[in-house]
């Protein structure tokens, strides 16, 4: 069975959009954003320089597509562990996943670190906000706080605002890794034991969930991860 062409249509420009998107990340890695042309986007898609400008107007709005799209795919595999086992739904396990997907996706580890070198004047956005946060990941966390709270699987003694900077400041150093002791010494692996642990420590009550409390919170954690999914779809 053949498509008709307007069905076929709207495949092959996503086909391409893809291809350019492809492109796109692969010099942001080699080259940073400063340095990345749309001429040569264009070129390592190979396609026409204004057919990358029928999916985007700026090569701005190209690369914030692209940082969108990273981050919403992160997310899509962290929900993709709590289907799986509710108990990685526990703030301990949520933020090590975080941090091992960071590991793994330079793209999104320049995001969460704000690095210069990488996203250019993509890294603080025009009205002076890093662009992790414009992309809603503050949101994101004080929503996993509230429901952590909510579940009983965060200590309620400590304010919410100081759990959520607790929780962003451990992570983003584990990110970017020590002064004294570099991160780059110790294992990935390793390292995202030692977060969680840390988060462990620090946050979770010392009350073992029983699993209907986990079901249940996992449910709430994966509408929170939805919910930042879609507002990245716009």
């Amino acid at each position: 069975m053949t498509l008709d062409r307007s069905a076929a249509a709207p495949q092959a420009d996503h086909a391409r959009a893809e291809r350019i998107l492809a492109a796109a990340r692969e010099l942001l890695l080699a080259w940073g954003y400063k340095r990345v042309t749309v001429d040569e986007i264009a070129r390592r898609a190979r396609i026409g320089k204004g057919t990358v400008y029928l999916h985007w107007k700026t090569k701005q709005m190209l690369f914030a597509e692209l940082l969108r799209r990273e981050l919403r795919e992160a997310l899509g595999v962290l929900a993709a562990e709590i289907r799986e086992n509710s108990a990685a739904a526990l703030p301990s396990k949520v933020v090590r996943e975080v941090f091992v997907q960071q590991t793994r996706n330079p793209v999104t580890r320049a995001i969460h670190a704000g690095d210069s070198d990488v996203l250019g004047a993509l890294a603080v956005t025009p009205a002076g906000r890093p662009v992790i946060q414009e992309l809603g990941f503050h949101t994101l966390l004080a929503r996993l706080v509230e429901v952590w709270r909510a579940h009983g699987l965060m200590a309620v003694t400590t304010p919410a605002a100081d759990q959520i900077y607790t929780i962003d400041a451990v992570l983003t150093g584990f990110i970017t890794g020590g002064l004294a002791v570099p991160g780059e010494d110790v294992r990935p692996d390793h390292r995202a034991d030692l977060l969680g642990h840390t988060i462990k420590a620090a946050l979770e009550t010392s009350v073992t969930p029983d699993e209907a409390v986990l079901r249940e919170a996992a449910q709430d954690v994966l509408a929170a991860l939805g919910a930042a999914r879609d507002t990245l779809m716009t």
